[in-house]
């Protein structure tokens, strides 16, 4: 029996789902640690359309107890150095991670923002709003389009009607789930 499977459920032990996480030279508890928090958020991030890499990143900095480099995020997981760049990028964006530094080391040092007030509130804005505007413009074009051979026309256009009525009733929760995320903060 390994260290790592002496000190982690086995439900937590399940067979790696993204095989994005590296061994290196940690020890065999931590990278299964690791493992197990890096396919946590590769699966979260699934449902919400996010890529593999950015979640992994994401979730091997939240497993490292201390902030992580560019380099050692590099060392850590396998994807490339443009992925780890650009998830870098996208995670700071977003503010679920912090760029920290040390006197001692110059370099830009990565740790996670914990707090889900913001990361919320930001995915609401950057992601959802978009999707919205974007989804907005869709059902517009689509209603030009609708055929009409044979009366299925009205059927297509009362079902064009509901989905429009859907968006928008999604599309006016935003400003309620912004200003609740603001009420939590305090």
């Amino acid at each position: 029996m390994s260290r790592a499977s002496s000190t982690l459920p086995a439900s937590v032990l399940r067979p790696p789902s993204s095989g994005l996480v590296l061994p290196g030279e940690r020890p065999a508890d931590q990278v299964a640690f690791e493992t197990a928090m890096v396919d946590f958020f590769v699966d979260a991030a699934d449902l919400l359309g996010v890529p593999k890499s950015v979640a992994a990143i994401y979730g091997i900095v939240f497993a490292s107890p201390a902030p992580l480099s560019f380099a050692e995020i590099e060392a850590r997981l396998d994807i490339s150095k443009g992925s780890v760049s650009q998830g870098l990028r996208v995670l700071k964006e977003v503010g679920a991670l912090k760029e920290v530094s040390t006197a001692a080391d110059r370099a830009e040092l990565f740790t996670p923002d914990l707090e889900m007030r913001k990361l919320a509130a930001r995915f609401l804005e950057n992601r959802l709003e978009k999707q919205f505007a974007a989804g907005n413009a869709r059902l517009t074009a689509m209603g030009k389009g609708v055929p009409g051979r044979n009366g299925d026309g009205e059927i297509l256009r009362a079902r064009l009607r509901k989905l429009q009525s859907w968006h928008n009733k999604a599309r006016a929760l935003l400003p309620i789930a912004k200003t609740f995320l603001k009420l939590t903060s305090g």
